[in-house]
């Protein structure tokens, strides 16, 4: 058997075994040593495979394949510095605890350390971000073992997985070489462990929760599958949920006890005070709950996680409890008895004032709200960083029942925002992207995988980094070169070199009413809303200062 084929059955058994295993999406960026891995996964009847030019675009596409359906999905790439350009979104994969197996090829041990053309140190490059690592021997006869160890990595990949593939030339096999029949399928997929609370944490949650006014928040991690059971508990107890947009709780299905306009109205100094606050999934993105939660450390805090990570940035958690919040919120509904209704009745008539005041909103508000309510009952939200996420807690308040949104608050940067949308959106159906100008244009590129692909991405375009202006920098005289990064690029021209659709609105009611039509039509469509910065500054401002003087908030 000659080396090149040797090689390819090689990567095949390799990925023969993760399809088995359950995986079936790839991402590919062409390369001449990644060539056996390249052609294994174009070969395999069970395996879709995308090829993405830009390695930093393929891993965050990779990452949207599996956001979007939950299982791993693979990037393949050739050696040297293109394996580099995964590491924003390997971190992104770790600290967002997305499933990814980054299989990459390398030159074999002989030239290693002798000044081989693209030839660098590959071996756990990615240091402490990776689940596993996986350093592979050269292609050898007996390829049985790479089965095994496939599924192995599946079962491995909780966040990311690396595998080092180390090839000798030649790459390229001299006949059509006919591979294998595809494996039996497999158990390999990893799954959640449901892990359910102890005794002794249960009867402890019991006594702090039992006739005491409290605080039930939810961050940033998907906790839709506990929704019923977290809401339900919020119910027994008189609670009120304070829910992330992110958290899958921020919908109809939670009206009688998920607060929507949190933000704004723990910006009040008479916000009322809880006896307990129960934290589930993870740190929120309000900047002001935040500060709310370290300014009540002397109050208990419990933070819930069910899995070996928690979020307590700031140090103020007096106990944590590791277990599945949905099982350990049923069980704690069992135990616990009904606190006084007023406590949650009063701050859900806060909501309701807040909302009434939403006319007050500025257009990428009216934007976020109408996209909630409007779109179709199983459509996927994808917000990008930045101003646009906390524009989602905001404004956003209730979506409509059924709709999911979704963002990368792993490390919470804007590099792969546009590839990681793709991602998703090639996944699910009546999927949506929000982002701002600057998130949209530093992963423009990603626009080269569009095609195929069916979905809206709305850029929100006023001029540079808008966050700034709600943030402290906006006070320098040096703000607007350093921090508001005005450009002067045409969307619309960035749209039509990857051949996109584009339409522009001025109005957020506009822009939402393009987002549906474009929804109805194949293929990607850039939907731009032209902001002007100062409007929405005074808009956001006269909006929180209209709330901010709700005399009802000291009245508990």
């Amino acid at each position: 058997m000659g080396n090149a084929e040797r090689n390819l059955l090689w990567c095949h058994a390799l990925l023969d075994g993760l399809a088995a295993a359950g995986v079936d999406q790839v991402v590919l960026s062409p390369g001449a040593r990644s060539t056996p891995l390249a052609l294994a996964a174009l070969r395999h009847p069970g395996l879709t495979t995308r090829v993405v030019l830009d390695e930093r675009s393929a891993a965050f596409l990779a990452l949207g394949l599996a956001k979007g359906d939950g299982r791993p999905a693979v990037v393949i790439a050739t050696s040297g510095s293109a394996i580099a350009n995964w590491h924003p979104a390997v971190i992104e994969a770790d600290k967002g605890r997305v499933p990814l197996i980054l299989l990459s090829a390398d030159r074999p041990p002989e030239l290693q350390d002798c000044g081989a053309n693209q030839t660098i140190d590959q071996v756990k490059m990615f240091g402490g971000a990776l689940r596993a690592f996986h350093a592979l021997p050269p292609a050898e006869d007996d390829a049985t073992w790479l089965r095994s160890l496939a599924v192995r990595i599946v079962s491995e990949a909780t966040g990311p997985v690396h595998v080092n593939v180390p090839l000798r030339e030649p790459l390229v096999p001299g006949s059509a070489g006919i591979l294998p029949a595809p494996a039996a399928k497999r158990a390999g997929c990893p799954r959640s462990r449901q892990i359910l609370p102890s005794g002794s944490d249960l009867a402890q949650l019991t006594q702090l929760l039992t006739n005491r006014p409290g605080l039930i928040v939810c961050g940033i991690e998907d906790l839709s599958d506990s929704a019923a059971a977290i809401t339900g508990l919020a119910y027994t107890v008189g609670a009120p949920v304070l829910a992330d947009p992110l958290s899958g709780l921020r919908t109809e299905d939670g009206v009688m006890t998920v607060i929507a306009h949190y933000d704004v109205l723990l910006r009040h100094p008479a916000a009322p005070r809880p006896e307990w606050i129960l934290r589930l999934g993870g740190e929120p993105v309000s900047k002001f709950l935040g500060q709310f939660l370290a300014r009540h450390s002397d109050v208990p805090q419990v933070v819930v996680s069910g899995h070996d990570r928690w979020s307590d940035p700031h140090h103020t958690a007096r106990t944590v409890v590791t277990a599945d919040p949905g099982l350990l919120c049923a069980a704690l509904a069992e135990r616990v008895d009904l606190t006084d209704p007023g406590w949650l009745a009063h701050w859900q008539v806060m909501d309701q004032l807040a909302t009434a005041r939403l006319d007050r909103l500025p257009e990428e508000g009216r934007l976020i709200r109408d996209l909630a309510q409007d779109l179709p009952s199983g459509a996927t939200l994808f917000t990008g960083n930045s101003l646009a996420v906390r524009q989602f807690d905001w404004f956003m308040g209730l979506a409509r029942r059924g709709i999911r949104i979704v963002g990368n608050r792993g490390a919470s940067g804007i590099d792969g925002t546009v590839s990681t949308y793709l991602g998703l959106a090639a996944t699910r159906r009546h999927s949506v992207a929000v982002m701002g100008d600057l998130t949209f244009l530093h992963d423009l590129n990603g626009l080269h995988a569009a095609r195929g692909i069916d979905g809206v991405i709305v850029v929100i375009n006023n001029g540079g980094g808008g966050i700034f202006d709600h943030l402290p920098q906006f006070s320098l005289d040096e703000y607007t070169v350093g921090w508001f990064t005005p450009h002067a690029v045409d969307i619309g021209a960035a749209a039509r070199l990857f051949g996109l659709r584009h339409v522009r609105a001025d109005d957020g009611e506009a822009a939402a009413g393009l987002v549906l039509e474009a929804l109805a039509r194949p293929g990607l469509d850039i939907v731009e809303l032209t902001v002007d910065r100062a409007a929405s500054l005074a808009a956001h401002r006269a909006y929180f200062q209209a709330v901010e003087e709700l005399e009802v908030l000291s009245s508990v």
